[in-house]
């Protein structure tokens, strides 16, 4: 399977395989930092740009194709 679909923790379209492997990376930041509350997305972000730097692809953001990835996790925290 190699659907296409948006990931709704940013909003970026994502294929099954890559997505599962953005999770995996983003639970390893997560536990690597001490399982902090509240960097969810942070994790996500920093994970999907990782992933996709490995693969060469580039994430198309739905909701603003403008924003470097992680740009918008540091406007949140603000």
């Amino acid at each position: 399977m190699n659907e296409e679909y948006h990931a709704p923790e940013s909003g970026v379209a994502v294929h099954f395989e890559e997505e599962l492997e953005i999770s995996a990376l983003a639970h390893r930041y997560y536990e690597e930092e001490g399982c902090p509350q509240g960097r969810a997305l942070e994790h996500w972000i920093r994970a999907e740009h990782e992933v996709h730097s490995r693969h060469g692809t580039a994430p198309q953001s739905v909701a603003d194709p403008g924003v470097e990835p992680g740009e918008e996790a540091m406007h949140l925290r603000q």
